[in-house]
């Protein structure tokens, strides 16, 4: 059934092209059989640079694929793209949770109704689960590069991030900071400034997605770490960090790989991992995170520092928004 634009929805989801068509198609599988498209409605964001992403709206037809040109003379880094597109997703949804996931990832079963669920809870921001589907010492690498701190055994309580793999946002909370993400979405500067304003994370682990991602070349790996941390420090700089904080950062990352493997390490130990695995994901996770602290130091050598997306320019931009 249509759903007129007068109705409240539920829940919206926001699935963001990474992958392709194919991954597309597979998340899509799995959410269509769990959404109820008369409350709730889910989002598919591409461009010029995805467009045959496009092509599946007549398999998926009660999906919404929304098609957003880039305005960019010049193709964007690719962690650009994808934030471009969730911003896309996020202007349009209408739901009064808001929930975010990408291709790479394949929801659980009851993936949506959880989400509702944690949201009964009072916390604006809540992420879920992160588990690695695709056993490989490369997949694993990668897996506890980015999502370690996520995976099962977690317990339920109060965090510092969450993943924009696996993220739902009550919609009142999100406005507050919508001019940081109105063009393009950085799950850093958005979750540091709702922090800003008061709000808190909170990790559920009922919410739960497999990160199920083809394994690329080593390569490619490097080259998306490299432009991985380039945004992060970017994005770093530019919530509050002065000339001094920019040289003491980029004094330090000659220690991240060690720092960030020994958290590698941690959380292996803390899923209970063997011996034998972790012998062999370590080595290809030193390689990754070392092209992570190159991207790292490049962004706080050449990143430009922009009031826009500040931690105090967000307070100000809520504060107006209480008044009016």
């Amino acid at each position: 059934m249509p759903i007129s634009d007068s109705q409240t929805l539920s829940l919206s989801v926001v699935v963001t092209v990474v992958g392709g068509k194919e991954l597309v198609a597979r998340c899509l599988n799995e959410l269509c059989n769990q959404i109820d498209f008369r409350t709730a409605e889910v989002i598919v964001p591409y461009d010029q640079y995805s467009k045959n992403v496009g092509d599946l709206a007549t398999q998926f037809s009660q999906v919404q694929f929304h098609y957003t040109p880039s305005d960019c003379e010049v193709r964007p880094i690719e962690h650009d793209l994808y934030d471009r597109r969730r911003a896309a997703g996020l202007n349009i949804a209408r739901g009064r949770v808001v929930a975010m996931t990408e291709d790479y990832a394949v929801p659980a079963k009851d993936w949506c109704s959880q989400i509702l669920a944690c949201h009964e809870q009072d916390y604006p921001i809540i992420g879920g689960a992160i588990d690695n589907e695709v056993d490989h010492p490369l997949n694993w690498a990668l897996y506890y590069c980015d999502f370690g701190r996520y995976g099962r055994p977690l317990a339920p309580g109060e965090a510092k991030y969450a993943s924009d793999v696996n993220i739902a946002y009550k919609r009142d909370a999100l406005n507050q900071v919508r001019s940081i993400w109105r063009e393009s979405y950085q799950e850093t500067s958005v979750n540091w400034g709702l922090q800003a304003l008061g709000k808190k994370i909170f990790l559920d682990p009922r919410m739960l997605v497999f990160e199920n991602r083809p394994t690329l070349s080593v390569r490619d790996l490097i080259r998306e770490r490299i432009q991985w941390g380039r945004v992060f420090a970017r994005t770093r700089i530019a919530v509050g960090g002065g000339r001094p904080q920019r040289v003491l950062f980029a004094a330090v990352t000659p220690f991240l790989p060690l720092l960030l493997l020994a958290r590698v390490c941690k959380h292996m130990l803390r899923q209970h991992r063997s011996a034998k695995q972790v012998a062999q994901t370590l080595p290809w996770a030193s390689l990754l995170l070392f092209g992570w602290a190159i991207g790292e130091f490049a962004g706080y050598v050449f990143g430009a520092v922009s009031d826009k997306g500040s931690v105090t320019q967000i307070i100000t931009d809520a504060q107006e928004c209480q008044r009016t």
